[in-house]
């Protein structure tokens, strides 16, 4: 398919404010902020156009690692995350999935060095990538922005600190930050289409298996949100790809299902963490935050054209059959075999986690739950019954070699 490269960059934008909300809590629109400064400078270097591209993408890549510091027990502001070298580690592995026109090694790795050698890794000066040099100076005025202060005081502070930054770099954003048009555009309403505009379109012809290798830097990052969901993208990416392979789905089709199960879960990176770990039962209003989750799966995947069974597939995942699901209560007519395998597998892999209220149920109790759901027409029976065939098989064979390697 053609892909619209920053379709799908924007809606993982779209998603990772949310998780920056959720850990900051005083940052918001922070990646769109940091890719628009970005911009801005480079637009006065006269970068090459694919160059350009993969400035932009690195800079609304440069936090993907941050759900890695929700698992580091919660820095509580900006200045805690830039202590937490983790997330620079793992937003580095994270995006040698994205398909970048010039990978350049350790841009998100470095993005907090300092051109005095003070940054986690002791680089400086030129030792530190440009990309990297770039967005750290972005990252600093796009924190300060976030905090409430003024032009006039972000400004002083970065005079205040020069000998952190990239001196041509500091002095382009001084010529481009004098003007009231740089600052209104980073307002709410106008950084979107602003970001828009400067960043250049690029399409490109993918396979659905190609595309699977940026939905996993997707996944890495949903898992990674919650101790008690480190495997659960993954886990059921892997079991879809099971089932595909019985039904005898092509191989786009297989590709795509795939990819619907690496993403379900996206609009989850919205879910405070308090909710997703909270131990004991949770409040009417806190399921209502949980349940609005496949409606911003839906949100994000929307806008990546040529995603349309995708989303389906992928958003449906707690629609039921009776018309009791959420966030749309479609009933069995409106929902697809596709979108009922995957809401199945969805139940199957949850039960058979660890979850904070309960330990892991075994493959013979999960399908007794399943098949109790599918009784009470909320899933169907029919995939109930494959699960109980086809992955009881997979646990079997995976429970053997475990035993033969004691």
């Amino acid at each position: 398919m053609k892909l619209n490269v920053n379709q799908m960059l924007l809606s993982f934008s779209f998603t990772l404010d949310f998780v920056e909300r959720d850990l900051l809590r005083d940052v918001t629109n922070h990646t769109r902020h940091v890719a628009y400064i970005c911009a801005r400078i480079a637009k006065l270097m006269n970068l090459p156009e694919r160059e350009f591209f993969d400035l932009i993408s690195y800079a609304l890549l440069h936090d993907n690692g941050i759900t890695r510091s929700l698992l580091d027990r919660n820095p509580v502001d900006m200045a805690g995350l830039e202590k937490n070298i983790r997330h620079c580690e793992v937003g580095e592995e994270n995006v040698s999935y994205f398909p970048f026109n010039h990978p350049i090694p350790g841009v998100i790795l470095y993005h907090h060095e300092c051109q005095d050698g003070s940054g986690f890794f002791g680089k400086r000066g030129e030792e530190i990538p440009f990309f990297s040099r770039l967005i750290a100076l972005s990252n600093r005025v796009a924190v300060e922005y976030a905090q409430g202060n003024t032009p006039r005081d972000i400004l002083g502070i970065l005079k205040k600190n020069a000998r952190l930054f990239d001196p041509e770099l500091l002095r382009l954003f001084f010529h481009i930050s004098q003007h009231g048009e740089f600052w209104l555009n980073m307002q709410p309403m106008f950084i979107e289409s602003e970001l828009g505009r400067l960043f250049p379109q690029e399409t490109r012809e993918f396979s659905y298996q190609n595309i699977r290798r940026i939905s996993r830097l997707y996944s890495n990052i949903i898992d990674a949100k919650s101790p008690f969901t480190g495997d659960h993208s993954r886990g059921i990416s892997k079991k879809v790809g099971i089932l595909c392979r019985y039904y005898g789905c092509g191989e786009e089709e297989y590709w795509k299902m795939r990819i619907a199960a690496d993403l379900h879960d996206l609009g989850k990176i919205m879910v405070p963490n308090e909710i997703l770990d909270k131990p004991g039962s949770l409040t009417r209003e806190e399921i209502d935050v949980v349940q609005s989750h496949t409606y911003y799966t839906r949100k994000a995947l929307e806008m990546v054209q040529g995603f349309e069974d995708i989303t389906e597939w992928a958003a449906n995942h707690h629609e039921k059959l009776n018309g009791k699901g959420y966030p749309y209560g479609l009933t069995a007519d409106q929902l697809d075999f596709n979108s009922r395998v995957l809401a199945c597998v969805d139940i199957y892999q949850a039960l058979t986690e660890d979850r904070p209220y309960r330990m892991a149920l075994s493959h013979e109790e999960s399908v007794g739950i399943l098949d109790t759901m599918a009784k009470q027409n909320l899933i169907d029976g029919s995939i109930v019954r494959d699960i109980d065939a086809i992955l009881g098989a997979v646990f079997y064979e995976e429970d053997l070699k475990v035993k033969k390697s004691r």
